[in-house]
This record gives C-alpha cells, structure tokens and sequence, in this order.
C-alpha cells in the first residue's frame, strides 16, 4: 500500500482542488446562469412581441463568446424555431433572429407558389436565403408587437434552385418560365436567381445565375442562356475543344491553344486574355476541391465560337 500513498496523497489533492472549481464553474455557467438567462429571455419576448412564445431550452455554447443561447418557438407554430442571444447593442441586452426566419419561410412560400403552377419541379428544389448585405442594415430594435411582413422590408433574397438530375434541352424554356413567373410577385426581391443542375462527369454543376436586376429583362429561353455561369476542369473543356493546354505555374494561368487562337485564363483576379487582348470576365475562374482550375463555359464558347453542351 505504502508504494501508492504518494500518489493517492496528489490525487486526493488534486480532486480537493478541482471539485470546488468544476462546482462554481457548473454553479456561474451551468444551472445559475441558464436560470437566470431563461428570465431574461422571456422578459425579453414579452416586451418585444406580441404572441405567445415558448423557451424549448437554454444551452451553453462553450466555444462561443457570448455562450448562453436559448431555443424558442411561438406557441402557435412549433415548427417555426428561432434563438436568442447576447447583444450589448440592444436595450435589453438579448437579440434573436425571429424575424429573418420568419422572412424567409414567407418568401419560400411566396416563391413556391409561383413557381408550383409552372414548373413542380423547380419549386420543390427550390431554397433561398439573404442576399449580402442589406438583412444586416435593418433596424430590428424597432419591431415591437407583430412582426412586419417580409413585403414590407423590402429585403432582397438570393433564390436557388438545385435540380438532382442533368440538364435537358427544354430546361431553358422551364428557366424562362420560371422567371417570369416570379418576377409577377409584388412582395418578393429578388437579388440573384440560380439554377443549378448536376455534371455528374466533373462533380460539379451547369449553373445559370440571372442578376435579380436583369430579370426584367429577360424575354425568351434565349435570353436565360446568356448567364450561363457554369464552370468545368480546364483539361475537360480543352480536350472536348480540341485545344491544347499549358500551364503557367508562375503566373497560375491556363493557356488555351487552337489554331491561330489563344485563350489565356488566371485562375485569380477575374482576368483572361484572347490573343493578348483583355477580356470582360465578370465572373472569373476558380481553383475547384480537386485542385483543378474550374473554367467558365461562356469564355470558352466566346473565344473559340464553339457550343459546348451541357446535358
């Protein structure tokens, strides 16, 4: 017994020393402060809206600056869950972003309606988020009581529609109709509107992203097919060219090769290059998870004058 005393001395020690640290930290940052943070939050939903609302938990983050967070929902509508949180800005000292929840799913249902009669598919693939930045420029302490419809902001959205199978031939007109579906809605802005179908050849997508401020006009299928933003491997689009690629490791440019054509493409800064000459290239190229540099299909089509399908 003797040989472990020592060590059971430093261990009684140690646990002597721990116990009452672990015991005021579980008191200040466990079950003290969750109760307290709990009044806080349902004095905080009382003075700010005017519905009944339900604390579901309070939790405490500990990776988090300001940790306590508590998950509530209105009492009429458990599906519509929300947080509050720490904020030195507001008058309280608690935010919660109950209103851009509540935004979005009215203008997921306000865009779902308009695209159901239309194209089914598209509305059942659709989400939407934000567009960056003006949700962060709302003045949210001045909503008292009822929340205002989403209409009434004047927010812009950012709508994707992510289809799980390859693109066909008659997904432009589908685009098209889908445009001009939403663009009848009074309440909805839009800020960008994406459609996205499956390379399943490159592990990527054939993507479209229509500017919400264009959408107005855009007036055919046509149309739709000028904001090709699709992006493929810079070996792929060379070879189903039939251009030859080299690349510039200290410039970290592509350099495509046909004929008496050269397309040169920076894989940063939004730069390519037609036989020396600089190209308007607003929507650039990337590095891709592969490690491949992903190629914008509409540079490609404009330099070479060759169609390069997408389905």
């Amino acid at each position: 017994m003797k040989p472990y005393a020592g060590k059971i001395v430093v261990l009684g020690i140690v646990a002597a020393i721990l116990i009452p640290i672990l015991m005021f930290t579980e008191f200040n940052y466990g079950f003290y402060q969750k109760f307290r943070f709990e009044q806080r939050a349902e004095h905080y939903l009382a003075e700010t809206y005017a519905e009944d609302m339900k604390i579901v938990y309070v939790r405490y983050l500990w990776d988090n600056i300001e940790p306590l967070v508590a998950k509530v929902h209105p009492k009429s509508d458990p599906s519509l869950q929300f947080y509050i949180y720490h904020s030195e800005e507001r008058e309280l000292g608690l935010t919660d972003d109950y209103a851009t929840t509540l935004w979005k799913i009215q203008a997921m249902e306000e865009a779902e309606t308009l695209l159901r009669p239309v194209q089914p598919d598209y509305a059942r693939h659709a989400s939407i988020d934000f567009s960056c930045c003006k949700v962060s420029e709302y003045d949210f302490a001045s909503i008292r009581g009822e929340v205002p419809h989403f209409g009434t902001t004047r927010l812009p959205f950012d709508l994707a529609v992510t289809l799980e199978r390859a693109m066909e031939a008659n997904d432009f007109d589908h685009m098209y109709q889908s445009v001009s579906a939403l663009r009848e809605s009074a309440s909805l802005v839009l800020g960008s509107l994406v459609f996205r179908f499956p390379l399943p050849e490159t592990d990527g997508f054939a993507v479209f992203e229509i500017p919400g401020d264009a959408l107005n006009a855009v007036a055919s299928a046509a149309d739709v097919e000028a904001y090709n933003a699709t992006r493929i491997p810079a070996q792929e689009i060379a070879e189903r060219i039939g251009a030859s690629l080299e690349w510039n490791e200290q410039k970290s440019e592509a350099i495509f090769t046909r004929d008496d054509t050269t397309l040169v493409v920076r894989s940063w800064g939004n730069e390519a290059f037609l036989n020396g000459e600089p190209i308007a290239d607003p929507i650039g190229a990337y590095i891709g998870d592969s490690m491949q540099l992903m190629v914008p299909v509409w540079l490609v089509e404009r330099a070479f004058e060759q169609k390069i399908a997408l389905w």
